[in-house]
């Protein structure tokens, strides 16, 4: 099981923030593309520019907005289900994945079948190692190891949804 948090006053001023492990540590940090066509924020292996994933914001022919996500050899996309009056979402990836809860306020879980993928909640918490000071802080649990990077690309899409209103 690993976890990874992010600020979220950061996060809600900008979509360039720091993220961190259990342990305080830098592990990933996002940048916004300005030069890219629609919203883009590319996610960095900490203290390198290599970048190791993106969410990518992308139209369809009628004109509706959805949000790529990739990382690696994984990529999906991520839409707002527009015959729902609820907060639904239609993710198009490869494993079937539901959203469990309220992304608006980050307490969701994401759910492959009938097995907990990424647990996502939104807390005070002081980071270890960083600011003195209690802050809000979204905290995504993630069940397996090789789901990490997908699983927070595919986080960072959902909030990119809702940042953006589509």
């Amino acid at each position: 099981m690993s976890k990874l948090y992010i600020k979220a006053n950061d996060l809600e001023e900008l979509d360039s923030v720091k993220i961190f492990d259990e342990r305080g540590k830098e592990v990933y940090y996002t940048k916004d593309d300005f030069i890219a066509t629609g919203h883009r924020i590319k996610i960095f292996l900490a203290e390198t520019i290599s970048e190791r994933a993106y969410v990518q914001e992308k139209y369809d022919r009628l004109g509706d907005t959805r949000f790529e996500f990739a990382s690696k050899d994984k990529f999906g996309t991520v839409a707002r289900d527009p015959m729902s009056r609820a907060a639904r979402y239609i993710v198009d990836y490869d494993e079937a994945w539901e959203i469990v809860g309220d992304p608006f306020i980050w307490k969701y879980t994401v759910y492959r079948g009938a097995l907990r993928i990424i647990d996502v909640k939104s807390e005070p918490y002081l980071i270890p190692g960083q600011a003195l000071n209690l802050t809000p802080t979204h905290i995504l649990t993630f069940d397996s190891e090789s789901d990490v990077l997908i699983g927070l690309t595919f986080v960072l899409a959902i909030y990119a949804l809702n940042k953006y209103r589509y």
